[in-house]
């Protein structure tokens, strides 16, 4: 995964200020907790329920890609109840804020065991890797899109929040079941729409699909990289070719990802818009919406699926 802030001088200066700080006594008797993305927000709100305090560490509506934290940001970190991440592999800047975190009972890896068949590599249209020299080996990121992945992150959420609170160890559980059986209609209505599609190709703004296009068998093409590289000439001039070769009427735009490449493709080939939300970080309208969850996006995210693979 691209370096998304200049991590060397960052955490130089912040390292010794957050392992010296001790852990944050709960507020108003809560859990306070930071999660990476908005489904690992999300599963930890309807889990904990009223005890706890869930935020996402990025502001609503940011271009992860291009975020620095600031000190504050990164000390609020430091100080909450629990930490949540994906994997060290899949996640290595927020494996550098855990390593600042001394104890690891205020951290979670969601997904800690994931063999090489379940982790999807990225790579362009030609063959070549969508990666950065110094990255050896750069893993699509976005799991949290896959319901079969997020079945083991819930089960990892609940089993931590018991830990950190046995007190309230039953309404983990009945919430955690809840949560497990909307997770599983998900994945039944992913395998729904992909069972007898129409199309096998997503064209999207940027690869964010990889988890599942695997998962369900289709094929992701996105306008810019994992990391918003924009296309080269060649690239570009191939996806508008396929789009129009396949006669494809339609094109996702995600919630933070720039659109003008994208625009560009859709007014050259006539194609449609249709929202699909990546679930990194929700909208800053979307913050301020009341009873959003992770299932209520992805119910929205079937329906713009099931339209480009199908109608």
């Amino acid at each position: 995964m691209k370096k998304i802030f200049g991590v060397t001088a960052l955490f130089a200066l912040s390292i010794l200020i957050l392992s010296a700080c001790g852990h944050n006594d709960k507020q108003h008797g809560k859990l306070k907790v930071y999660a990476t993305n908005f489904p690992y927000e999300s599963f930890v709100e309807q889990i904990g329920g009223k005890y706890v305090d869930a935020n996402s560490i990025y502001p609503s509506g940011t271009d992860l890609h291009n975020y620095e934290p600031s000190q504050r940001e990164m000390i609020n970190i430091a100080k909450s109840d629990l930490f949540i991440y994906s994997n060290d592999e899949l996640d290595p800047v927020a494996k550098k804020i855990s390593s600042t975190i001394r104890s690891k009972d205020h951290k979670l890896e969601a997904i800690p065991h994931l063999n090489d068949n379940e982790l999807v590599e990225h790579h362009h249209e030609d063959g070549e890797s969508h990666q950065h020299e110094e990255d050896a080996h750069e893993h699509d990121p976005h799991i949290w899109l896959d319901p079969i992945a997020n079945k083991e992150a819930a089960k990892s959420i609940k089993n931590k929040l018991i830990e950190i609170d046995p007190k309230h160890k039953s309404t983990y559980i009945k919430n955690y079941h809840h949560l497990i059986t909307d997770i599983d209609k998900i994945d039944k209505d992913m395998q729904a729409i992909t069972k007898n599609k129409k199309r096998d190709t997503v064209y999207i703004s940027h690869d964010s699909l990889g988890y599942l296009a695997k998962r369900y068998h289709f094929k992701q093409t996105g306008v810019t990289g994992m990391n918003n590289e924009e296309p080269s000439q060649k690239e570009l001039l191939s996806i508008i070719d396929g789009i129009t070769k396949q006669h494809t009427p339609y094109i996702l735009y995600e919630q933070n990802v720039s659109s003008k490449i994208t625009d560009i493709i859709k007014k050259d080939t006539n194609s449609k818009p249709l929202k699909f939300h990546n679930l990194e970080v929700l909208t800053k309208k979307e913050a301020k919406e009341k009873n959003i969850t992770y299932q209520s996006i992805m119910n929205q995210n079937i329906e713009t699926l099931d339209k480009a693979l199908n109608k």
